[in-house]
């Protein structure tokens, strides 16, 4: 057997958009109800699952496995928050406390608990 945090307290809420996003892509709250795609240095409040007639099914909770930018995170607390629409990056200005569980420096990814 091996490790595995997948499936871990995974929590999907749909909300609005003003065009589809693809999954992958870090949202904010942009409206009551409605998501935006995150630009850098915004916190970020979840993931794009799926996207499809402008409702999109948003990863808000979990383990979920994000690329970074800049600076590769360590095992444990991070400050975090957007550093493209795609991307993780630390930044203790304007992130968000998140526990991050494993770094593949080689991917440039990290293994996040939202």
């Amino acid at each position: 057997m091996s490790v595995s945090f997948i499936g871990f307290d995974e929590k999907t809420l749909t909300f609005s958009t003003a065009a589809d996003i693809n999954p992958g892509t870090l949202v904010k709250l942009s409206g009551n109800g409605t998501v935006a795609a995150c630009a850098a240095d915004d916190a970020v409040f979840g993931v794009v699952i799926s996207c499809r007639n402008c409702l999109a099914c948003v990863q808000i909770g979990g383990y979920v496995v994000l690329p970074y930018t800049g600076t590769a995170p360590t095992v444990g607390l991070n400050t975090l928050c957007a550093g493209s629409a795609t991307a993780l990056e630390v930044d203790s200005t304007n992130g968000k406390e998140k526990f991050v569980l494993d770094v593949d420096a080689t991917a440039a990814t990290c293994g996040v608990l939202l």
